[in-house]
Formats: C-alpha cells, structure tokens, sequence
C-alpha cells in the first residue's frame, strides 16, 4: 500500500493488466484478421504471443523488484546477440569472423555491466533478477526469429493482435480470479499507478509492437532487434531522473556491449574501422 492506503499493483498484477490492456487495444484488428489464420501458423503465433510479449512482461515486472530499470535496460540490449545466435542455430543463417567477435564483445560488455561493485572482489547482481532479465531477453529473440522465418508470409498488424490474443484472454481471467476489478471499482488501487500502466500498455506494448514486428518484415531479426540499442540509453536517463545510481563499470559495459552489436550490424566493419582510424581510402 501507498501512504494514502491504497494498494500498489503487484508484479504479477502489473504483467496481466499490461497485457490486457494491449489485448484490448488490439481487439479490433484481431477481429479484421481472424478468418486470416491458418492452422499451421497457429504454433508459431502462440509462439510469438507468449514469448515475444507474454513470459517476457512477467519476467521483467518480478525482476525489477531488485534490478534497477537502468540495468534492466542495459541488459536487454543482449536481445541482439541472442537472436543471431538462434538464427545460426535453428533457421539455418549463415554467420562469420565479425559475428563472432560481436557476440564475443557482447559478452564481455554484460559481464561488466553485472558487476557492481570492483574492490577486493567482483560483486555480482542477485542471481535470480539477472537470470529473468536474461531469459526475457531470449524469449524476445526467439520471438523475432520466428516472425521473420515463420510468419513472414503475414501482415504485421495480424501476427500482433492474433498473438494478443493468446496472451490477453489468459491475462484477463488471472486479474479476474485475483477480484482485480472488485478492487478497481471499490478505489483500492492506486490511479497514477493505473494511468502508467494504461500509457504503457497503449504505447509501450500494443503500437510499439505493431511498428516493430513491420519491421521485421522488412528487414533482418538482428536489423530489428537493434532497435534495442535506444533501450538502455532511454532507461539510464530516466532511471537517473528517477534517483537510480548507475557506475562507471556498468556504463563502459554498456559501451562495449553496444560497441559489439554495431560490429554485428555493420556491414564490413572491420574495414570501416581501419578507415576511421587509418583514413584508408
């Protein structure tokens, strides 16, 4: 409960009213596209539905309980490095040197962003918060995947509102057996906490989603995934608005881990790199 008595949504509560929300939102367009889907794409749409928005809104909401959002955020720039590492393993995409040192830097930058405090000894976040941020991180990555490899043949604004569809009705039936809306409708629940999920869930999930799965259509999963690059800039900035501190180490790791997905994205970037440093012609 706030200092005024009223009670503050819970992790659990937070990730089902969010993606409710977004269900709702979508409603609509799932209706439009209903008579659209095929049976065999119905496996790859819960796929994309539960782990391209649905375990992931979960994980996240229970880990940043003890991970700051600065963190959180810096640590789901791995979604990169975790969708061409699924590509190479399941769907056949052919890699080579600069993937390799890109994950290899990837790797490096997270270690460093994990680490908190470098004295007498490497102190490491709690172990349980990081594994669901890592895990979420996967989940979105084996989620843009698919899209690109499975549903690709589909129209975006179909592949968002269809996969809300698995996850919103579920979603809604938990804040039901939780007496959610008995609480909504007694005044229980505290309203700022209720319009920063409605914003979230509007923009946050429903239209970013939409503009994000076009974009996979149109370009690469590690092209799209990049998008995650303004993730922990955004988190940092306000996470420092908010009073969260961020160190030095977290925010070179940072660097480097970003430093790696550019070298993954970047077509020749070796050769670019000489040509920055040595102005090779």
């Amino acid at each position: 409960m706030d200092d005024a008595g009223n009670l503050r949504l819970s992790p659990e509560i937070l990730a089902a009213l969010r993606l409710s929300l977004a269900f709702i939102f979508l409603l609509p367009l799932a209706i439009i596209h209903f008579k659209k889907v095929k049976l065999k794409d119905t496996p790859y749409l819960l796929i994309s539905g539960f782990l391209g928005n649905g375990i992931p809104a979960f994980l996240f909401a229970f880990a940043e309980l003890e991970l700051s959002s600065a963190v959180t955020g810096m640590l789901n720039s791995l979604v990169p490095v975790f969708t061409i590492i699924i590509a190479v393993l399941f769907f056949k995409f052919i890699w080579n040197l600069k993937h390799f040192f890109g994950i290899l830097t990837g790797i490096i930058g997270t270690f460093l962003i994990v680490g908190i405090d470098v004295s007498q000894s490497f102190s490491l976040l709690p172990a349980t918060p990081l594994i669901m941020v890592l895990s979420g991180s996967l989940c979105y990555a084996i989620s843009l995947n698919v899209i690109k490899y499975k549903l690709n043949h589909l129209h975006p604004n179909l592949i968002t509102s269809i996969s809300f569809c698995f996850i919103g009705i579920p979603s809604l039936l938990f804040l039901w057996s939780k007496d959610f809306f008995f609480e909504i409708s007694n005044g229980e629940i505290e309203k700022e906490g209720l319009i920063a999920v409605f914003i979230l869930a509007l923009l946050g999930t429903a239209v970013a989603v939409l503009i994000f799965n076009r974009l996979i259509k149109i370009s690469s999963p590690v092209f799209a995934s990049s998008i995650t690059y303004l993730i922990p800039v955004v988190a940092v900035v306000f996470g420092s608005l908010y009073g969260e501190k961020t160190t030095f180490i977290q925010l070179a790791g940072l660097f480097i881990l970003l430093f790696g997905i550019v070298i993954i994205n970047i077509d020749k970037p070796f050769h670019r790199i000489k040509q920055v440093f040595i102005f090779d012609k």
